[in-house]
């Protein structure tokens, strides 16, 4: 037991640097490469802190345990929308009205219907996998044909090349090492709350639903308490939030299809739940109101509903 609270604490120093170097340089590449704040978090931040996700649900669905995958993925989009930016709309304001923004709630939107059709069936069918890496696929070909847009607009033949402009080795190294820090933080973490789970006696599935997807998206939530601490520009925490999400489905999910994954668990409350959760957000963007306080205080409490109805 006393071992397991050890491997706790420092599960939550190694996320806590690991999100501190990964935003820092991500930033700071991100804007040598002219790319905007949004993007950044989608692709970057995004991407590398759905790593404990992937390598989590792989390992679990190799070992024969595929309701910890499911669980771990739908889980952890649960706890990105819910508990992360609850927190984050409680700590300052997230202003959704952009375009970009937008484009990509709506995206999130589309995908989350995908899941639903997904999980309402038997088994991960090969169809269902297709459809979410054919998603994958558009997602990342549009982002990238967005960000090529943004570039051409942003530049200017006039200017002189600056060398604080440049990407910097050290600024590399320090993305991998943050990315090294998340991925084994958040292995630590899974595993030394699912020893305290199964010491209290918690079953399987809320392990997975709770504490195994919270530990693969304490660093989303690390990222985003340092990204508001820091008065970063907010487009980081909604994208780093989408594109997580968008991994987490599109990527993690329709990688499963090799390991026939049977779906035992109903899955309509969580589906519900994250429906909600995309409609909100576009609703809020549509009517040009940040998501802030009361937004968050709803967020929150959804959140605490959803571990109330898994724990009963």
């Amino acid at each position: 037991m006393v071992l397991q609270v050890v491997l706790l604490v420092l599960a939550i120093v190694m996320l806590y640097y690991g999100a501190e170097f990964a935003l820092e340089s991500a930033e700071k590449i991100g804007l040598a490469l002219g790319l905007s704040p949004l993007v950044i978090g989608l692709l970057i931040v995004g991407f590398g802190t759905s790593l404990p996700e992937f390598f989590v649900s792989q390992l679990a669905s190799y070992r024969g345990d595929p309701g910890i995958a499911l669980g771990n993925i739908v889980g952890s989009n649960i706890a990105n929308l819910f508990l992360i930016l609850g927190v984050s709309g409680l700590l300052g304001r997230l202003f959704l009205t952009s375009a970009d923004i937008k484009r990509q709630l709506i995206l999130h939107l589309i995908l989350t219907a995908i899941l639903g059709v997904v999980l309402l069936q038997e088994q991960i069918y090969w169809w269902g996998s297709a459809l979410l890496l054919g998603f994958m696929a558009f997602y990342l070909f549009d982002t990238f044909r967005e960000m090529k847009k943004e570039r051409a607009h942003m530049a200017d033949p006039e200017k002189p090349s600056h060398k604080e402009d440049e990407i910097k080795m050290k600024e590399i190294l320090h993305l991998f090492a943050g990315f090294a820090l998340l991925y084994g933080g958040g292995e630590l973490l899974v595993k030394s709350g699912t020893g305290l789970a199964l010491a209290f006696g918690i079953s399987s599935y809320v392990i997975s639903a709770i504490f195994v997807a919270f530990g693969t998206s304490f660093p989303e939530l690390v990222t985003a308490i340092m990204t508001v601490k820091k008065g970063k520009n907010s487009d980081i925490i909604t994208g780093n939030i989408i594109g997580s999400n968008i991994f987490n489905v599109a990527f993690v999910l329709g990688s499963l299809v090799f390991y026939k994954i049977k779906i035992s668990e109903n899955f309509i409350p969580e589906v519900c739940a994250l429906v909600f959760a995309a409609l909100f957000l576009i609703a809020i963007s549509y009517m040009k109101r940040a998501f802030y306080r009361i937004a968050g205080s709803i967020f929150l409490a959804c959140y605490i509903g959803m571990v109330l109805y898994w724990v009963r």
